[in-house]
């Protein structure tokens, strides 16, 4: 089969497509025919090994195996594990798989894959597993937004904050404003924010700019471009501040760095400052994301969409950190 891996640490040009041998699924695992599978940031650090505190686990100098890019994917179950419940042979499935998306098979848990909803196409599936379980989790279980809420979206246009918006409002969050640049208003309008906030025209958290009633009683933020000083002027005495993402900063610690930041200045106010940077893949969250997007209250905006032989492009590209959406790798038609 064709497959996009790397053995070394380095830049998109490291990726390379190689015929490999397909995998065999254990009992619990499912073989999954590809047909879309969707890139992260997640996806660029592992490639480059930073922040380098990850190496310890995946290899000081080189990754300690060869690796399959990719871990967001949609396709067709081919074959089932003698353990597997749940999934059969010909279901259409979507979900993260942690390595091997960027390929044309994978074996993988069934608890990662969830069936797909009828209603998106792979491409579309495929742009929904990570982004879509991480603004889920952060915005039901770390931030506990209640309905009747104000929510801001900090890195709204990317493929967490997109979706985030609109599970806020699912949620039941009564105002939502998106902070994006100006070529993404109307996408996040058309998605359901209540406000947009361009922040190459405008500084959301500039003091007396908002008033004291149209305050936040939480702000998710992806980019992590502000100080809590500064994210406390737009916030209620209660509220939260959860830290989804951050723009990395440095190879030694990468966005951790603007986090830790957010987290010591955190102390020293009454408000919450927390993190949400790691997800837990499970079945029942996709099921909660695929009939949100069968109902129509979810959709998964897709950027670009490339081959699967352009996949290094494909990672250059979200590596800018100017993808609105999702970047989607289209592995087969077939």
């Amino acid at each position: 089969m064709r497959a996009i891996t790397y053995d070394t640490y380095g830049s998109p040009q490291e990726l390379s497509l190689h015929e490999v041998d397909a995998p065999v699924p254990e009992s619990d695992q499912v073989l999954v025919r590809i047909r879309a599978a969707s890139l992260n940031p997640f996806d660029w650090h592992l490639v480059r090994g930073e922040p380098y505190l990850m190496r310890p686990g995946m290899g000081l100098t080189k990754p300690k195996t060869t690796n399959t890019l990719g871990a967001d994917v949609a396709g067709e179950v081919i074959g089932v594990g003698e353990a597997v419940t749940g999934l059969a042979v010909g279901d259409a499935v979507f979900g993260s798989i942690g390595f091997g998306a960027c390929a044309e098979y994978v074996a993988t848990k069934a608890t990662r894959l969830a069936l797909k909803p009828a209603s998106l196409s792979f491409e579309q599936a495929a742009a929904l597993p990570m982004a879509g379980i991480t603004a889920l989790q952060a915005l039901r279980d770390v931030a506990a937004l209640e309905p009747g809420q104000r929510v801001l979206v900090n890195g709204a246009s990317g493929g967490v904050g997109h979706l985030a918006v609109q599970i806020a409002k699912v949620l039941g969050a009564a105002h939502v404003t998106a902070v994006c640049s100006g070529n993404n208003i109307h996408m996040l309008k058309t998605l359901g924010a209540d406000d947009v906030v361009d922040y190459t025209q405008d500084d959301f958290t500039a003091a007396g700019q908002w008033q004291v009633d149209a305050r936040y009683d939480l702000i998710l933020d992806m980019i992590g471009n502000h100080r809590v000083r500064a994210l406390r002027r737009v916030l209620t005495p209660h509220g939260k501040i959860v830290i989804v993402g951050a723009t990395a900063d440095g190879k030694v610690l990468g966005p951790a760095a603007p986090l830790l930041r957010a987290l010591i200045d955190g102390v020293f106010v009454s408000q919450k400052v927390l993190p949400s940077m790691n997800t837990t893949v499970n079945r029942a969250d996709f099921e909660q994301l695929a009939q949100w997007a069968d109902t129509g209250l979810l959709t998964p905006v897709i950027d670009r969409v490339f081959p699967l032989e352009s996949t290094p492009d494909a990672l250059r590209y979200v590596e800018t950190g100017r993808v609105a959406g999702k970047v989607v790798v289209l592995v087969t038609d077939r």
